[in-house]
């Protein structure tokens, strides 16, 4: 288990560079002056470029190996990092965050395959599940970390990604004493496309992409703008309180997932989206209250809730449908969370904070996921009977970042 565990660290010190940014966007906004709506660009570019990157690199891992996949995302996650240490413009870090969208659609797959490659046959399941777990772990720490630097070192815009080359150089060093695990090559020809098995489209259309569009975009709203809400609405202006919220929200929905491993893929959706928006409802009250505490945590709760909402889903593709159709199914419930949460939807949330406010975004952002909530439950959740087994299925290792 040496090698996993070296794996593993690899997989956590990338993915914490990824989500370093977000409590720096109060700063960047301060600094620019820009809106609101371009905050949510943030996320937007990072998962334009993610999603193309997750759907082909992964495959070619499985032609030139994953150590020649996972240097190339290493070194490309470097010159993101590299670009904003220069203290770019407004343009200049939104390509900083497509590249970093891109890296990361290369990595976590390719991650994810090696490690559980490097496991013993019969640790596999347990492996599966700590890097599932581990992605949105590492993601979580990444705010956090950025925070605490923000609001204690010197130049809160660079020494962040100066400090995460340093890492990157390590998590290079590592994989390149790895042994390779992928020794047959694949020659199937590369694609890119999305395929819903003919059999599962209906509960694709029904339960995964709604309940996977709410989740995510209460994950992009939180890691947008609820910093911004904090700074500005709040009046917090102890950054580390600021990196808090990512962290909270993301690392929130590991341990729920930990915490509740047996819950069915039904109540998992259901119940967590209903939390989710009685949880945010919170956020929306601290404003009146002027409460950062009760802010901090509703979006911990909110957190959690989506933690399940996205355990249920990825047990839900397990579930229903055959071995063969499992890898199209699971990649096509990627997409949907990213495309669904993460772009169109959570760009309205930011247009609409610029016109009634922020607060007033989030209390739309809660009403909508009511809305969606209730429409899961009453008629996606119902094309569940008699597909399920009594018992739920473990969850299965992530074909990219959540």
């Amino acid at each position: 288990m040496s090698r996993v565990w070296r794996i593993w660290s690899v997989l956590v010190l990338f993915a914490l560079g990824t989500s370093l940014i977000t409590p720096l966007i109060p700063i960047y906004q301060d600094a620019l002056s820009f809106s609101d709506t371009v905050a949510t660009l943030f996320l937007g570019c990072y998962v334009a470029a993610l999603v193309p990157s997750m759907l082909t690199l992964g495959q070619v891992s499985d032609r030139i190996g994953r150590k020649r996949v996972l240097l190339g995302a290493l070194a490309t996650l470097a010159l993101a990092q590299a670009l904003l240490v220069t203290g770019p413009d407004l343009t200049g870090l939104l390509i900083a965050r497509a590249i970093q969208g891109f890296a990361t659609g290369a990595f976590f797959g390719t991650c994810t395959a090696f490690i559980v490659d490097a496991a013993p046959l019969g640790r596999r399941g347990f492996v599966a599940v700590l890097a599932s777990v581990s992605v949105r772990l590492g993601l979580g720490l990444g705010p956090g970390v950025g925070g605490v630097i923000a609001q204690y070192a010197d130049d809160p815009l660079r020494l962040p990604f100066e400090l995460h080359l340093v890492a990157l150089a390590i998590a290079a060093v590592i994989v390149v004493t790895l042994p390779e695990t992928v020794t047959v090559r694949s020659r199937r020809p590369l694609t890119l496309r999305l395929e819903v098995p003919e059999a599962e489209r209906a509960v694709f259309w029904r339960v995964l992409v709604p309940s996977g569009a709410l989740f995510s975009l209460f994950d992009g709203t939180a890691l947008s703008l609820i910093p911004v809400f904090l700074v500005r609405d709040l009046g917090v202006d102890n950054y580390a309180v600021v990196g808090a919220a990512g962290f909270l929200v993301l690392v929130s929905g590991a341990v729920s997932q930990l915490m509740l491993p047996r819950i069915t893929p039904h109540r998992a959706i259901g119940w967590g989206l209903a939390a989710a928006s009685l949880a945010s409802l919170g956020v929306v009250a601290s404003a009146p209250a002027g409460s950062a505490p009760l802010a901090l945590i509703a979006v911990a709760g909110t957190g959690a809730a989506a933690g399940l909402v996205f355990k249920g889903g990825l047990d839900l593709c397990t579930q229903i449908a055959p071995v063969q159709d499992r890898g199209k199914l699971m990649s096509s419930y990627y997409v949907a969370c990213y495309l669904g949460g993460f772009s169109v939807p959570l760009l309205v949330i930011g247009i609409l904070s610029d016109a009634i406010g922020l607060t007033g975004a989030l209390a739309c952002l809660s009403a909508a996921g009511a809305l969606g909530a209730a429409w899961t439950w009453v008629v996606g959740l119902r094309s569940l009977s008699g597909l399920l087994p009594p018992v739920s299925g473990a969850t299965v290792p992530p074909t990219g970042a959540e």
